[in-house]
């Protein structure tokens, strides 16, 4: 093995929490009766549109989150800057804590010659944010579906990352939390896949990818790749 990609949101920044459920948690601790559903719907007007409502291009993390949050609030129709400044706050340091473990990871990968990647649904600015969080060092590629203009689990955008490495999907490897979007995908190309599951169910999830290896969290990657 080559090569290891990883996905970002809810790989990298939790232990297998997308945005849309790690934001969730945090809106309840402020808003204790906001329904799901309807939080949903605000998140996805969000998350669709963003970059076509904003200039990102030289937006951050904080930026990005910041945005993605006032988008919500908008839809929503609260008007509460401080509660919106708390939820945009705590979600960057939770997802800060979890970049501080993964360096450690993407460190230990590196030092075994590795190359890494990443392959991700994003807003056109994950190298911006990857840079600002000193994560990008560790990248030798980056597919960020705002930028590649294909989305997984597409094809495209998986023989897009593969030819950027100038490797196969034999000798590289898919990490990443969404069974459809990373597993699916990996799947499809023949190229070997780790889940991270996080409080997903695992049998459910071995009958459609009965080739996944499962990680209960990341720091079980280098080990389960020998």
């Amino acid at each position: 093995m080559k090569t290891i990609f990883f996905d970002f949101g809810g790989t990298l920044d939790s232990n297998a929490l997308p945005w849309r459920q790690n934001f969730y948690s945090i809106y309840k601790s402020e808003f204790k009766n906001l329904d799901e559903e309807k939080f949903a719907k605000a998140f996805f007007d969000s998350d669709d549109n963003l970059p076509l409502r904003h200039d990102l291009s030289k937006a951050g993390l904080e930026k990005t989150a910041e945005l993605q949050v006032l988008d919500v609030f908008k839809y929503l129709k609260i008007k509460n800057m401080p509660a919106a400044k708390k939820i945009t706050e705590t979600f960057i340091t939770n997802s800060r804590k979890h970049f501080e473990s993964s360096k450690t990871i993407l460190e230990n990968l590196k030092s075994k010659g590795l190359k890494l990647g990443i392959i991700s649904n994003f807003y056109g600015n994950l190298k911006t944010i990857l840079a600002g969080e000193n994560l990008l060092q560790y990248f030798d590629v980056v597919a960020d579906s705002g930028q590649v203009g294909f989305i997984k689990p597409d094809r495209e955008i998986f023989e897009w990352a593969l030819k950027s490495a100038n490797t196969t999907a034999q000798e590289s490897a898919m990490v990443g939390d969404s069974a459809h979007r990373d597993m699916k995908g990996a799947a499809n190309m023949g190229m070997p896949h780790f889940w991270l599951c996080g409080k997903n169910n695992k049998e459910e999830f071995k009958l459609s990818y009965p080739k996944a290896v499962i990680l209960n969290n990341l720091a079980e990657l280098p080990d389960k790749l020998l």
